[in-house]
Formats: C-alpha cells, sequence, structure tokens
C-alpha cells in the first residue's frame, strides 16, 4: 500500500545537515509517509550519516556521481512511491506538524488544484516568499507573482507539495545542473494552478558550508559557475523561447533579468557569440546597456574574468545576509565543504 506522502529530500555533502532534515521528516506527527533521499555523488560522510539512520521510512538512493539538483530531484521523484510529494532541502527542515497541515489542506482543496505552495521560515527571521499569492494562482498569477517578486528584491523561495499525477506532465530536467526549476515551474504553471496559504510549513538554514545562499569560496563558486553556465543558459533561452511573450505582457522586469541571465550565462559558457547575441536581446528586453557592456567587457576576455567579476557582487549580498543572522541570534558555522543541494 502506498504511503500518503513521499517526503523527498536531495542532498550533496551534507554530512553535517542531513540528519537534521531526515528527523524534522520523521517524527512529524502525521506518520503515513516515506522519506527518500538522494545523496547526489557525496564527497563527504554524507554516505556514512545516511548509513546509519534507521527506519523502516528511509530510503536513500544514490548517485555514483554528482549530477546536480535537477537530476536529483528527477531521481527522487521516480523513486517515490507516495500519492503526495513533499520536497526538502537537505540544509531545512519541515517544520513541526507540516504533514499533518498538508493533510487538512489537501482535503479541501478546490477541484482541479493539485499542488500546495507553504511559507518558509529563514533562520534570520524572515519568511519567504517575500511576497505571498493570494489562493489559487494559474499562468498568469504565476507570472504576475514573479514580477512582484523581482520588484520587491525578495526570497521566493516556498515550499511545495505536489500530488504525484503532476509529474506525468514532466518530471524535473534531468540531465540538466544548477537550479534549473524555474523554467520547469513556468512549463508547470502552465497546465496546473497552485494554492498558496500563508502557513509556515518549512525551516530556512544558512548553517551549511555549501549552501547556495552563503558559499564565498572562490574556487568553489568559480567552478560552479562555469559547471552549471551551459545548462543555466539553456534554462535563460528556452525561457524567452516558451514564456517570453506572457513575461512581456505580466512580468516585464523579471523579462529583463531573464534576458540579462541568458547573456551573461552564455558568456560564462565561453559562448562569445550567442552572448553579444543574447545582449541585444536583453537590450530590447529594457536592460540598460551599461551594464551589458560591462558584462560583454569581462565576457569577451573570458569565461572566467567575468566569473570573478560576479562572485565580488555575491559576496555583498552573502556578508548582508550573515549580519542579518547574526542580528538574528544565529552564529555563522565554520567548515569547507563542496556546492551543496
Amino acid at each position: 500500500m502506498r504511503p500518503f506522502f513521499s517526503v523527498l529530500i536531495t542532498a550533496y555533502n551534507r554530512a553535517d545537515c542531513v540528519e537534521r532534515c531526515v528527523a524534522s521528516c520523521t517524527r512529524q506527527t502525521f506518520a503515513d509517509l516515506e522519506v527518500v533521499v538522494v545523496d547526489d555523488g557525496s564527497t563527504d560522510a554524507t554516505a556514512a550519516v545516511l548509513a546509519g539512520l534507521e527506519g523502516e521510512r528511509l530510503r536513500v538512493i544514490r548517485h555514483e556521481r554528482n549530477r546536480g539538483i535537477a537530476s536529483a530531484r528527477a531521481t527522487a521523484v521516480e523513486h517515490a512511491e507516495g500519492e503526495w510529494c513533499v520536497m526538502v532541502d537537505s540544509d531545512d527542515e519541515l517544520a513541526p506538524g507540516a504533514l499533518a497541515r498538508l493533510r487538512e489542506l489537501i482535503d479541501e482543496l478546490p477541484p482541479g488544484v493539485r499542488i500546495i505552495r507553504s511559507r518558509l521560515r529563514l533562520d534570520d527571521g524572515s519568511l519567504a516568499p517575500a511576497v505571498l499569492p493570494s489562493g489559487v494562482v494559474d499562468y498568469r498569477g504565476r507570472l504576475e507573482w514573479l514580477e512582484a517578486i523581482t520588484l520587491s528584491g525578495g526570497n521566493s523561495d516556498a515550499g511545495h507539495c505536489m500530488n504525484r499525477a503532476v509529474f506525468e506532465g514532466g518530471n524535473y530536467f534531468a540531465g540538466r545542473r544548477g537550479a534549473v526549476e524555474a523554467l520547469w515551474e513556468l512549463d508547470l504553471a502552465r497546465r496546473e494552478p497552485s494554492l498558496w496559504v500563508a502557513d509556515v510549513l518549512g525551516l530556512v538554514h544558512a548553517d551549511a558550508p555549501n549552501s547556495l545562499i552563503r558559499d564565498v569560496g572562490a574556487r568553489r563558486l568559480i567552478e560552479r559557475l562555469l559547471a552549471d553556465a551551459p545548462d543555466q543558459r539553456w534554462m535563460a533561452e528556452t525561457m524567452l523561447a516558451r514564456h517570453g511573450d506572457g513575461l512581456a505582457r505580466y512580468a516585464p522586469h523579471y523579462l529583463r533579468w531573464v534576458a540579462e541571465s541568458a547573456a551573461h550565462q552564455a558568456f560564462l559558457a565561453g559562448a562569445r557569440v550567442a552572448g553579444l547575441h543574447n545582449s541585444l536581446v536583453a537590450v530590447r528586453a529594457g536592460v540598460a546597456p551599461a551594464k551589458l557592456l560591462a558584462t560583454a567587457g569581462a565576457g569577451l576576455a573570458g569565461p572566467r574574468p567575468l566569473a570573478y567579476a560576479k562572485i565580488g557582487g555575491r559576496r555583498l549580498r552573502v556578508l548582508a545576509r550573515e549580519l542579518r543572522r547574526r542580528r538574528a541570534g544565529h552564529a555563522p558555522a565554520g567548515g569547507d565543504g563542496g556546492c551543496g543541494e
């Protein structure tokens, strides 16, 4: 008999925090669940930590090599047996009582709605997403939400609970590296509305050394930017091709960000001609030419000069976030990991 929930976790070099994540799932008051962890080719003690965890409801699938978070999520979905899938990052937690609340919400879903999105609490005390849609949101509503998030400059993270039938229309992009779910989510929004709720059902931590939101290690970041660039370019260009008209109408500022990203990622991938072409597309979308001239100048010099330029601004953002965490009473974590999920 299938469990009601499959809680899906992807992990890469998360030996210090994956047990915390799994424990937050297995101690839920709603007990009809399984926990599926995909170890995406970790090179630290993640596999040993997972092997030491006990429980009939826990299953671990291991990639022999690191394939990236999109492929890891696709593997998790393929192995899920539950009626509903709940996504949790390996450095985060399910809030106490989250599954019981999701079960109540599922019983009350409007006809045709098979996705629930909820709020998360970050460890600096803030909530995500920064802008919360109201009620059932369709494709246009998602585009308008993306525009609001872009204008606010806030966090767009959210909790996700999806009926397994949702994935019959397309699983996560297996074979693609990096965080390419923005495109997958837009494709999904075209065929599936979502119910947004204000309940805080997840806790987001920034203490994993290889977390995307706190890593400042130049070598790791440079290699990650360069490794992910081809698929990040593919995502941005595909998003423009598939959703450009809708973005232009309902999310013009987000469209500019996507177009600018297409230029950046092409240069980072070493595709100079495509970088110049995408820069012209971005100018037509409304991006200031001066910004793109700086990108093109660094990009024409090569992928690494542009990558070093990008991580400078990233470090400032990470340091500002760390300051907020300190003010909220959280000490910074130490350690030196790879790029995680």
